[in-house]
């Protein structure tokens, strides 16, 4: 504990509260929240229960280079960027991302740019995707991690308010620490049985509703004739992405393709075994590519809260969740759409709101304190006479 000496107390010594907040969550949201409350003087400590960063922006290495196995693009309407230094020589953690566009996007950007088929001078035209972390967007998620306290393979069991404090529990038992507020960066199934102090944000929880995808991961030795990316409609494949086509990544060597099924694919085929499911994904991109594919890596994996459907709501809350009297918080795709800029937003937007309750929170004790002090200095009078 911080004890102080309080100037208008004399010899009395006050308690000072510590400003440590726990996060749980080391996806984007929960990142970013931790980065805005050390901003504002707090001390984060980040929980994360599997062995890397990011969440949905995460990345894989396999034996044929790393895959974005998430997100594969991010709006440029964040913070994200002053988070992470750019290194001498190097490409900025997260940059731009261009891809060739078809022959049909192509005479659509001429026609809204306004221009014609003779202005072209054989210069192909590039379709803006979005940024991309680099040289992966697990890069990008370390970046923004590294000045943080985070703490891997700690899954949190449970939260329990202890008087004015946070008190966590995991596998090995209770953490041997005080936190002053508590943050649930998780989806919402997982972060229920944490939120049970807060009946409003337990119940906003709990109508939280998610659609799960199929991915495959897919090397080919031989190029595929796609653009670097591309949705498709009315197709089992929702969006492809190609890695070697992204910024910072090496483009020679085995191509390494991001595979997305759509929803109503993914529904069909929820239970079915993975190595089943990353066959037919392979068939209907051999269909697309109009050629044969010969895969040196295949990987498919059931992407479980993919997207959210229902997020939670409350009463004049829209891109957090926060209940003051018990400081506890919710940011991340359990409040906003599953989008990386609408995830990043949400924890700025909880990082500013707990720092404004935090705050009222400091204002309040400081106030009872000095009545007590007044207390005990007009007893202290009256007994002397």
């Amino acid at each position: 504990m911080n004890y102080q000496r309080s100037p208008d107390a004399g010899s009395v010594m006050s308690y000072r509260a510590p400003r440590r907040i726990a996060v749980i969550g080391a996806g984007i949201g929960g990142l970013t929240c931790a980065r805005e409350l050390r901003l504002r003087g707090y001390l984060p400590v980040v929980f994360e229960a599997s062995d890397r960063l990011g969440g949905r922006c995460g990345s894989r290495l396999t034996r044929v280079g790393w895959f974005d196995d998430a997100a594969q693009a991010i709006g440029e309407a964040t913070r994200l960027a002053t988070y992470a230094a750019q290194r001498p020589g190097e490409l900025a953690a997260i940059h731009p991302w261009t891809v060739a566009a078809t022959p049909a996007e192509d005479e659509r950007i001429r026609q809204d740019r306004g221009r014609d088929e003779d202005d072209a001078d054989g210069i192909q035209t590039l379709k803006a995707i979005g940024m991309v972390g680099v040289p992966s967007m697990l890069a990008l998620a370390n970046s923004v991690a590294w000045p943080l306290d985070v703490r891997l393979h700690t899954p949190i069991q449970h939260a329990q308010r202890r008087g004015d404090r946070w008190v966590l529990r995991d596998a090995s038992g209770e953490i041997d620490e005080d936190f002053q507020a508590l943050v649930l960066a998780i989806p919402a199934p997982l972060a229920r049985p944490l939120a049970r102090e807060s009946q409003g944000i337990s119940a906003a929880l709990r109508a939280v509703r998610y659609r799960s995808r199929w991915v495959l991961l897919l090397g080919a030795d031989r190029p595929v004739a796609l653009p670097g990316y591309r949705e498709f409609h009315g197709s089992p494949i929702e969006r492809v992405a190609a890695m070697h086509s992204k910024p910072g990544r090496p483009s020679t060597g085995p191509q390494r393709w991001f595979v997305e099924a759509d929803e109503r694919w993914s529904q069909q085929h929820e239970h079915d075994d993975a190595d089943a499911v990353a066959e037919l994904l392979l068939d209907n991109f051999r269909e697309h590519a109009g050629r044969s594919v010969l895969p040196n890596y295949l990987c498919a994996h059931q992407w479980r809260h993919a997207f959210v459907d229902r997020p939670a709501t409350a009463p004049g809350q829209s891109e957090c969740l926060w209940d003051n009297a018990v400081c506890l918080g919710v940011c991340g795709d359990s409040v906003v759409a599953s989008q990386v800029d609408q995830v990043h937003r949400s924890g700025v937007a909880l990082a500013a709101r707990m720092a404004a309750g935090l705050m009222s929170h400091r204002a309040l004790r400081a106030s009872q304190g000095l009545r007590g002090d007044h207390r005990r200095a007009f007893t202290a009078q009256a007994a002397h006479g």
